[in-house]
């Protein structure tokens, strides 16, 4: 094979030494992490449930929902003793299971002896098709109050008691719960349970406790489940704390994993931190996520306006020092959080009437940029600033004289006064938050301008909220024109829902319709397009159209029924047909969500897409978004942040009114972790489970053997190979230019200090090797004791079988087991990594192509079939046309039947060559997948074979240049690259060492031949100075000879006298 051919040898080696790794499966993480392992025997609409069973087995089945019974034990017990009364909770499950979440919850109040507030009663035969239960039947109530204070109603979205809730049962259920003064502190129903179906349009009232079952995934859907107790004065049934308000506190329950068999799961340290884990995450996105957030709310239209609002804060210092008398205690690590609702006020006889200015001037530039466009509205729209906020309690009741009439807050008087047919852009984003009155903003923006332009008003949202707009069009009213009536006709509203919806204008005729039913609208399949065509034409159904969506989140980010589910691209395609079709006259959309991101950051783009023309829009992928936008962590850059500001001017209204204190309940988080299993049964974990104990026992064995790996790499050939000849150059690099005497001292000191390196270099060799030796010896007592672990526990598991029953019981055994599997990360990355081959890129090349020719003959067959229904769709008009004579219209008609007769034969006869060239292609696809199998199998063999010549040739090449370097340093001139560390740091070591000793024994050769000089000087200066004496003695001893002569021939001279 071809070298071109053949994909990289180091990534094929690694690709091949991968392990299995162990991975869990998202989902059945969160519902084992919920309850272990279920049984008709936990659940209480079976007819094995059983109490008893249910308490017994739930400390090791679900440790957290005991601690979530035993905190409300703690929280009533404590209230009473203060207050003297207890308060109401609500329970929520993320998990719409029939084993797992709010059923499971629901079972344990019912062996904790709570009453729920419905039966049905067994039929007394019934087969496994049949229902074995009669309909459910709502607790009346008296009966309610003979078990007062302990009752608690379960909103499912699953079936009980084998049927389905219906939306009167939920009416129903909520009323009462709601109801006030009577169940302020549920004396009706105290609890109340909810699953996921039931987090969004739900409110309740006067709730002190919330208990989220689950962490939520993303903070979005946190935010719903606390909205559902945050509704505007939703809680001033309950006493108002002076500087607080209304605390809600909220409770957070997950499983904390202990530190010991943490390696077991993933290193996860509780079972949220699992389920993440599991998800992959990508980081990128939750930093744009962040990012796009604080942006986007930053870019909004009514920043500035709505400041106040937002600012507003009450003083939580003071809730942490609060005394007894305070009533508010708090733990260390309590997280403050706001949560928001509907806004009105009940005034009787209404409110003043404001005349409606319209802003039709939007300046010169249509289309105004950020900072031009936050000019704008300060200049114009100063009016519906919010004002400084006192802290005070606004939920005070009112007697009202009359109908209701809401007071519009200055956003929503904002919202009216700046969207309308007049503005230039297509549609507004209202991302306001929970509760805090979109239906009525809403309901005000279209009947304050729209409606009166002749504008349809089309509401679009879930099917179970459809009805929900006639309490702010009839009861809170905000219909601008009913408004008008009451306050200057003296109109009264009605009580029948059929004489109510007389009064609506024409605008109104097509009633609120679900997501599905707007995609069959905007996909032709419905009566409601039919509808739509009759008043606005073929060419654009939605021309003056207004468009409200509702929970626009939805759109984008699922969390509805497959049934339900919108076909966005028809969507999209239809909105933006209008745009180009009719131009100012097109749809307008009002988009109305409280968390316009749910999952993915990308859902907020998209639904801003909708809202701009075809020709402004942003890119809705995240690839493509990120390489215009964001820098490669996820964040905008400064030139992308700008253009983005630029491009959202003008289509997002941002309000939260969650730090409203005076009439919002404030959140106050706290986490309740509880262990999944507890210092006792830990026992059982190392008696019975052979994964958790192989993982324990596995888990220093990684990382010793990555340090015998990384030991065996320092151990190279270079080292190996070390001698006085890997440092001779050393010799001629300290000793030339030297001779004599030290030149022998240079060689010398050399030599010795060679001799000593090379010892070094193997002892460090040896040393390296003892030490591998060492940790291998580890590993196999490791291994040993893995082998005596696992043989002890199957001999546990055989001799002590009850408790092992017991054990499978739990969660740690049911997480690890029936969640967790393996992955053969050798097989995927071989799959990932063979597609570059020529071999295989061409197979799927190639499959590629044959997908596009069979798409390619689908359209071209609906492009003919467009072609004739046009061409009949023309010839119809023609017949119809009053230009044309008898004669000539019969002509037509005649044209008109071939033209049909040749489309029913062109299509007929092209969908039979269509079926037969559609089947000789998936032929072609089958074969080439065939083949393509074929040669990747053919590949991973001949690319093990590979592998194994590649080593073999390694190893030769290794030998042939060991060779060479024997034979290179024996050579006098020859100085070798040292690239091995240990090498390194011994030749940095002994460089300075040697040359230190040579000078000095330079300077020492110096030192005794200076003295030795010093020495001869000196022995020659004596020898001068005693010959000198010598001389000097002489000449005394002469000169006394002398004067002894001179004497004595005196005294002769004289005697002779």
């Amino acid at each position: 094979m071809a070298d071109e051919n053949i994909i990289n040898i180091k990534d094929l080696e690694s690709t091949f030494d991968n392990d299995k790794t162990v991975a869990f499966e998202p989902e059945c993480v969160r519902k084992k992490s919920n309850w272990s392992k279920t049984s008709k025997e936990y659940k209480f609409d079976e007819q094995e449930f059983s109490a008893k069973k249910l308490l017994n087995d739930m400390s090791s089945h679900s440790p957290k929902l005991e601690s979530l019974l035993n905190k409300i034990e703690e929280l009533d017990k404590k209230d009473r003793k203060k207050h003297g009364k207890a308060f109401k909770h609500f329970i929520f499950s993320d998990l719409k299971y029939a084993g797992y979440g709010a059923k499971m919850i629901a079972s344990a109040l019912i062996a904790k002896g709570m009453h729920l507030g419905y039966t049905a009663e067994p039929k007394k035969t019934s087969t496994k098709k049949e229902k074995r239960y009669k309909k459910i039947e709502m607790n009346t109530e008296d009966d309610l109050l003979k078990t007062k204070y302990n009752n608690f109603y379960l909103l499912s979205s699953i079936s009980v008691y084998d049927q389905n809730m219906t939306v009167d049962m939920k009416k129903h259920v909520l009323k009462t719960f709601n109801q006030r003064p009577d169940n302020i502190h549920g004396e009706l129903a105290r609890i109340i349970i909810m699953d996921s179906g039931f987090k969004e349009g739900i409110d309740l009232f006067d709730i002190k406790y919330i208990h989220i079952f689950e962490p939520s995934v993303v903070s979005a859907d946190q935010k719903q489940v606390i909205g559902r107790g945050t509704r505007t004065c939703g809680q001033k049934g309950l006493e108002f704390h002076p500087t607080q308000g209304w605390p809600l506190f909220v409770y957070i329950y997950d499983l904390s994993i202990p530190e010991s068999i943490q390696t077991g799961f993933l290193g996860a340290n509780s079972a949220m931190d699992l389920y993440l884990k599991t998800m992959n995450i990508d980081v990128r996105r939750y930093y744009f996520n962040t990012d796009l957030e604080k942006t986007a709310i930053y870019g909004s239209v009514d920043y500035e306006l709505n400041k106040n609002i937002h600012t507003f804060s009450i003083p939580f210092a003071n809730i942490e020092n609060e005394d007894d008398e305070g009533e508010i205690s708090l733990p260390e690590d309590a997280e403050f959080v706001y949560g928001g609702a509907d806004a009105f006020e009940m005034n009787g006889g209404g409110e003043k009437k404001k005349k409606l200015r319209l802003v039709d001037d939007f300046g010169t530039n249509p289309y105004m940029g950020f900072e031009e466009l936050r000019k704008y509205i300060g200049d114009h729209f100063q009016e519906y600033k919010w004002t400084e906020v006192k802290m005070e309690n606004l939920c005070q009741d009112k007697k009202s004289g009359g109908t209701e009439i809401i007071k519009y807050t200055p956003t929503q008087d904002f919202a009216r006064h700046y969207f309308t047919p007049m503005n230039p852009r297509k549609g507004l984003l209202l991302w306001h938050s929970v509760g805090t009155g979109k239906t009525a903003t809403a309901i005000a923006t279209a009947t304050s301008s729209f409606e009166k332009q002749g504008y349809t008003i089309l509401w679009v949202t879930r099917t179970t909220l459809k009805n929900d707009i006639w309490k702010n069009m009839f009861e809170q009213v905000c219909n601008e024109s009913l408004r008008y009536q009451i306050q200057n006709s003296g109109l009264v509203i009605p009580t029948e829902q059929n004489k109510r919806m007389k009064l609506l204008s024409k605008a109104w005729r097509i009633r609120p319709m679900s997501y599905k039913q707007f995609s069959n609208l905007v996909s032709k399949k419905n009566d409601f397009y039919k509808k739509l065509v009759a008043l606005n034409g073929e060419a654009d159904p939605l021309r003056k159209t207004l468009l409200i969506i509702d929970e626009a989140h939805k759109l984008y980010g699922g969390g509805v029924s497959s049934i339900e589910q919108p076909d966005m691209p028809a969507f999209h395609k239809a909105l933006m047909n209008s745009f180009v079709v009719s131009g100012e006259d097109s749809a307008k959309l009002l988009l109305m969500t409280a968390t316009p991101i749910s999952k993915d950051p990308m859902e907020l783009i998209q639904l801003i897409n909708l809202c701009k023309p075809i020709d402004r829009q942003m890119p809705d992928n995240f690839g493509d978004f990120a390489n215009t936008y964001l820098n490669a962590m996820g964040e905008f850059t400064e030139d992308g942040r700008d253009k983005f500001l630029n491009e959202i001017a003008g289509y997002v209204s941002y309000l939260n009114r969650e730090k409203d204190a005076r009439q919002f309940s404030q959140p106050i988080i706290e986490h309740i972790i509880t262990p999944m299993v507890n210092s006792k049964e830990i026992q059982n974990v190392g008696n019975f489970d052979k994964k958790i104990v192989r993982d324990i026992l596995n888990s220093d064995i990684p990382e010793l053997k990555r340090k015998i790996e990384d030991a065996n790499k320092s151990i190279d050939e270079e080292l190996k190979e070390v001698d006085a000849n890997t440092f001779k150059y050393l010799k001629n690099e300290f000793c030339q230019g030297k001779t004599g005497a030290d030149l022998k001292t240079c060689e010398k000191i050399t030599k010795q200090n060679i001799k000593l390196m090379v010892a070094e270099a193997k002892q460090n060799v040896k040393e390296i090797k003892e030490k591998v030796k060492e940790i291998r010896n580890t590993v196999k007592a490791k291994n040993l004791l893995k082998k005596e672990g696992m043989e002890k526990v199957k001999e546990n598991i055989e001799k002590m079988e009850e408790k092992y029953e017991e054990y499978k019981d739990s969660l740690v055994y049911n997480i690890k087991k029936k969640c967790g599997v393996k992955i053969d990360n050798a097989a995927a990355d071989f799959k990932v990594k063979i597609k570059e081959h020529p071999s295989v890129r061409k197979y799927d090349e190639e499959l590629d192509n044959y997908e596009k020719q069979i798409k390619s003959m689908h359209d071209e067959l609906k492009m003919k079939i467009t072609a004739y229904k046009t061409n009949i769709e023309r010839l119809k008009k023609i017949i119809k046309s009053k230009s044309i004579t008898d004669l000539e219209r019969s002509v037509v008609k005649m044209n008109l039947k071939d033209a049909q007769d040749d489309k029913k034969s062109m299509t007929r006869i092209t969908k039979k060559d269509l079926k037969v060239k559609e089947k000789s292609v998936n032929n072609l696809i089958k074969q080439t997948k065939k083949n393509r199998t074929d040669t990747v199998n053919t590949l991973r063999k001949t690319v093990k074979k590979m592998l194994t010549a590649h080593k073999k040739e390694e190893r030769q090449i290794k030998m042939a240049e060991k060779k060479l370097r024997k034979t290179l340093r024996k050579q006098d001139d020859y100085k070798e690259e040292i690239t091995n560390n240990i090498v390194k740091n011994i030749v940095d070591t002994y460089v300075p060492k040697i040359r230190r000793e040579i000078d000095d024994a330079l300077d020492a050769n110096a030192a005794k031949l200076a003295e030795k000089q010093h020495k001869a000087d000196e022995a020659q200066r004596k020898r001068d100075e005693r010959a000198t004496r010598k001389a000097e003695k002489e000449k005394d001893k002469e000169k006394k000879r002398v004067e002894r002569e001179i004497k004595n021939n005196k005294t002769k001279k004289n005697g002779g006298r």
